[in-house]
């Protein structure tokens, strides 16, 4: 299959025509950009509309990048690199980034990856350290569009994975003094980041041998990389004296944001056996050892379809087709230009594949995917204007956590908010999964509608929660009013104002899919309220919308 090209560097394959450049309609733009943004605005769909989809993959990967350690730094008042940060600074940097940025492509992505690759403040090791949290999350953003074996080197460097899964200040075997390499890193670098448990076709489908599967490790390889992963820890700060013995001494600041260096006395210089019968040679140094065995992982040809399929499952679909996989998994491999691992081209590929573009009209029993609790709400506060300016009273963004069983880098584990195969009841009947499911139990739907009732009836501008606590998030319903406000003197609404609210509602939240049942019981409700009381029909709207069932799944 010859590659095909949409914008100016689309490496693309397909096994029939792509589909066509242009969304047919802005519900179709906004399905797109529910897919690949925080959510999508009015001005957003107008300039998808207008540039087509290539066009936008091209100018989203080439706007400048928002980190999270300037802006921490900025927001806390200090320019010294190795000051600490709380990581609140973290949480709220997170919201302004993803609510106001202009890449929301790359904060998109990243955040797909934070679950993939994730690292948690939950865990022991990191709490409260926004530094190396705030730097972890920086690798997602650079990386977001490179090399995933470039993202691989960093993630395993970076002290805040080093200290969430303890390859930091892993040592050697020393038997005589009861000493064993640290397997944790070591098990999940393949479990979770790379390959997986068991060996895949390129359509992510099993291989089976005998109708067997095939283990992709067993427990000897496991500590071979264990072994690898030995001799590493965080270099001390810029103009300091580093102590002899940084396993031993750590009374020195350390540096969090850079990546960890090797100390030499600690590495094991031994013969290593690895995946699929290779062997590192012994007397080796850490780094060139750590570096031939990420290239053995990476190159394993589990990689391409296991990551892909859960970047399909974070950005588009939680079931996606064997072929979509395999297409995706091809460009993984190879980005038409003979590159293996470029995200940016694997990213196109997952967002611009026929059935990510028609899956709801081909498949529209099996398409989609739940919407994660943290997304419900950053689509609903872009597409109504919220507030996003950076403010460090903004105690709401600090407790998301609580109220939404979600929040970035805040994992209870490693093993993320949800797991990508987790099966509640009825799907599991079907051979389907639904993995942000894991995350939502029914008082929690509960208490997510409740939630989301707060927000729309009390905060928006100008009302309750505005007055009560200024500093807090609030979406602008004024242009929305003034759609359906009546003429001066008039009793109703200006004939099809109504329609036109719900059009539009329907385009920004649910990508022009809106069931006429819902259409009509959004309508009734509607004509029981004051025409003069045009908030409170525009509230109406906003929370039967995203309260109903069909908002609930990313179509």
């Amino acid at each position: 299959m010859a590659p095909a090209r949409a914008g100016s560097d689309l490496i693309f394959r397909y096994g029939f025509d792509p589909p066509s450049d242009t969304p047919e309609s802005r519900g179709e733009a906004s399905r797109f950009l529910a897919q690949a943004t925080f959510g999508a605005s009015e001005a957003d769909l107008d300039a998808l509309v207008a540039s087509g989809y290539g066009a936008w993959l091209d100018r989203q990967m080439q706007r400048p990048t928002r980190y999270m350690l300037p802006h921490m730094r900025l927001a806390e008042g200090v320019t010294d690199p190795l000051a600490p940060l709380p990581f609140w600074r973290f949480c709220i940097a997170w919201f302004v980034n993803v609510l106001g940025g202009e890449d929301q492509l790359r904060q998109r992505v990243a955040f797909a990856l934070s679950e993939i690759l994730v690292v948690s403040e939950r865990g022991n090791a990191l709490g409260n350290d926004g530094l190396a949290l705030g730097a972890y999350y920086d690798i997602l953003l650079r990386n977001a569009f490179g090399n995933y074996r470039q993202l691989l080197e960093d993630v395993t460097l970076s002290p805040a994975m080093g200290r969430y899964l303890s390859m930091y200040r892993n040592r050697k075997p020393d038997p005589a003094n009861n000493i064993q390499a640290d397997e944790n890193y070591a098990r999940e670098v393949m479990q979770l980041f790379t390959i997986g448990l068991i060996k895949l076709n390129l359509d992510g489908t099993p291989l089976l041998v005998d109708g067997q599967t095939v283990p992709t490790y067993d427990g000897d390889v496991v500590r071979g990389f264990a072994r690898v992963f030995t001799g590493w820890a965080c270099h001390c700060g810029q103009g300091q004296e580093c102590p002899t013995d940084p396993f031993e001494q750590e009374n020195f600041t350390c540096s969090t944001e850079h990546a960890m260096v090797p100390f030499e006395t600690y590495h094991d210089r031994g013969e290593k056996r690895l995946l699929d019968g290779a062997v590192l040679p012994a007397n080796r140094d850490a780094r060139p050892e750590l570096e031939a065995a990420l290239d053995l992982l990476f190159r394993h040809p589990n990689v391409g379809p296991f990551v892909g399929r859960q970047l399909i499952q974070r950005l588009v679909t939680s079931n996606p087709s064997p072929a979509y996989v395999g297409r995706v998994a091809a460009v993984f491999e190879d980005n038409g230009a003979g590159v293996r691992g470029d995200l940016g081209a694997t990213v196109r590929a997952i967002l611009l594949d026929p059935e990510a573009r028609t899956g709801h009209r081909t498949a529209p029993t099996t398409f989609g995917k739940i919407r994660e609790p943290l997304l419900r709400l950053t689509q609903m506060w872009r597409a109504f204007d919220v507030s996003w300016e950076e403010d460090e009273l903004l105690g709401d963004d600090l407790n998301i956590q609580d109220r939404y069983n979600q929040a970035a880098l805040q994992s209870p584990s490693v093993f993320n908010f949800f797991a990508p195969d987790h099966t509640p009841g009825p799907p599991l009947a079907a051979g389907m999964v639904a993995p942000e499911m894991q995350a939502i139990s029914a008082n929690f739907a509960i208490h997510l509608t409740n939630d989301l009732s707060g927000r729309i009836y009390w905060g928006y501008l100008g009302g309750p929660m505005d007055d009560f606590s200024p500093n807090a998030r609030v979406i602008d319903l004024r242009r929305w009013e003034a759609l359906i406000r009546p003429a001066s003197g008039g009793a109703e609404a200006p004939p099809g104002a109504l329609d036109a609210l719900l059009d539009r509602c329907d385009e920004l939240l649910l990508g022009g899919q809106m069931s006429d049942p819902l259409r009509q019981r959004i309508r009734t409700r509607l004509l029981t309220i004051p025409a003069e009381d045009t908030l409170l029909r525009v509230q109406n709207v906003l929370y039967l919308i995203t309260t109903s069932a069909e908002y609930a799944v990313q179509r």
